[in-house]
C-alpha cells in the first residue's frame, strides 16, 4: 500500500508542475467573508477563543449549507492554527461526512486539505497522503505540491520540485529556500538546512525562524531554540490562515 500511495504522489507532483505559481498559500478560499477576516485577526492578537467564538456565532445563525461549511472549516484552521488536531480533525472531518456534510469542490478539498496537515503533524505521512491527493485533484500549483513533498517527508522528490520551480520563477526565492530549508531540516540535516535558510530573503518570517529554532534544539543551543520558537508563535502575519503560517507553527510547537 505504501509503494502505492508513493506513486500517487507522484502523480501528483507532475500534475501540478504545469500550474502557475501562487506565491500565497492560504487556507481554503482567498475569498473571505468579514466574519472569516475579523476572526483572523483575533487569532494574529493571541485572541483564539474569541475568533472562534465568532465564527461559531455565524455558523448557527447561517442558512446557507456552503457558508456554515466554510465556517466551520475556518473553526477548523483556528484549531489547526493552535496545535489542537483532534478538534480541528472534527471540524474538517463535519465538512465530508454526516448531517453537516457539503459537495462544494473546493470546500471538499479544503477538508482534505486540513486534514493532511493533521495526518501528516502527527507522523502519519501515508494518510496525509491519501488526503493531499484529494486536496490537490482541482486548481493547484506547484507550490502546492511541494509543500505535500515536503511535509510528508519525500525529501529526495521535494528537493527536485523546489529546483523546478526555480528554474520556473526565480521570484519566489523566500518559498524556495524557506522551504528547502524545511525539508533538510526534516530528512535530519541541520548542516544543509541553515545555510539554505539563511539565503531566504525575509529571515524573520515562520518558517526559517522554526527551522533555525529546531536546528538550535537539535544542536542543545536550548535557550536559543526556545526563543525562536516564540518567535513563531507569537508573530503577527499577514495571515494566520495560511498553510505556512500553520506548518511553521507545527514546527515550532515541537520544540521542547
Amino acid at each position: 500500500m505504501f509503494r502505492t500511495l508513493n506513486r500517487g504522489w507522484i502523480v501528483v507532483l507532475f500534475a501540478g508542475m504545469g500550474v502557475p505559481v501562487v506565491h500565497a498559500q492560504r487556507a481554503g478560499t482567498t475569498l473571505r467573508d468579514s466574519v472569516g477576516d475579523a476572526a483572523a485577526a483575533l487569532l494574529n492578537d493571541g485572541r483564539t477563543n474569541e475568533a472562534r467564538i465568532a465564527l461559531m456565532r455565524a455558523l448557527r445563525a447561517g442558512t446557507d449549507p456552503a457558508q456554515k461549511a466554510t465556517y466551520r472549516l475556518e473553526l477548523g484552521d483556528t484549531f489547526l492554527f493552535d496545535g489542537q488536531y483532534g478538534e480541528a480533525a472534527r471540524a474538517y472531518n463535519a465538512v465530508l461526512a454526516g448531517t453537516q456534510a457539503v459537495t462544494v469542490d473546493s470546500l471538499v478539498r479544503w477538508a482534505h486539505h486540513g486534514l493532511a496537515l493533521v495526518d501528516a503533524f502527527n507522523g502519519r505521512s501515508a494518510r496525509a497522503a491519501t488526503h493531499f491527493v484529494e486536496a490537490l485533484k482541482g486548481p493547484t500549483s506547484l507550490t502546492d505540491s511541494i509543500e505535500m513533498l515536503v511535509i510528508t517527508s519525500q525529501h529526495d522528490s521535494a528537493l527536485k520540485a523546489l529546483d523546478r520551480l526555480a528554474r520556473q520563477n526565480p521570484d519566489a526565492a523566500q518559498f524556495i529556500h524557506a522551504f528547502r530549508g524545511l525539508s533538510w531540516m526534516m530528512a535530519g540535516h541541520c548542516t544543509q538546512a541553515l545555510p539554505e535558510i539563511a539565503k531566504a530573503p525575509h529571515q524573520d518570517r515562520p518558517v526559517p525562524l522554526a527551522v533555525r529554532g529546531r536546528c538550535a534544539s537539535k544542536h542543545g543551543q536550548r535557550t536559543d531554540a526556545l526563543a525562536l520558537r516564540d518567535s513563531v508563535l507569537k508573530q503577527k502575519v499577514p495571515d494566520p490562515f495560511a498553510w505556512y503560517v500553520l506548518i511553521a507553527r507545527d514546527a515550532a510547537r515541537k520544540i521542547e
